[in-house]
């Protein structure tokens, strides 16, 4: 199965969460290895996008909220490193948008 259009990421998951420090589960840090900041979360956005467009679903779960699917991709940040992660997506039911939950590091 592969990922469905209508991919929404909301501007604050990059500025307020994966691109801030956080005490558990941080992402910033791995991210920043990449060249990923603040003052380029936009970047951020439009690579996330664009890796997962059109990507396999590796595993599809079903939530009390609608079915979470989750996608691995990998691309080139901003200093040419590469970037392998676990993106999660949320359809929620009776909903035509699929929105970006989180990611993680892909550890292969």
């Amino acid at each position: 199965m592969r990922i469905p259009s209508g991919l929404v990421i909301q501007d604050q998951k990059i500025t307020n969460y994966l691109l801030v420090y956080q005490p558990k589960d941080d992402k910033s840090e791995y991210l920043a290895l990449a060249g990923y900041n603040l003052e380029n979360w936009e970047i951020l956005k439009r690579d996330i996008l664009n890796a997962v467009d059109g990507s396999e679903v590796t595993e599809v779960t079903s939530t009390d909220w609608g079915t979470r699917l989750k996608v691995k991709s990998q691309w080139y940040g901003p200093n040419s490193r590469l970037v392998r992660v676990i993106t999660i997506w949320q359809q929620d039911e009776g909903a035509d948008i699929v929105k970006f939950i989180t990611l993680y590091p892909d550890k292969l």
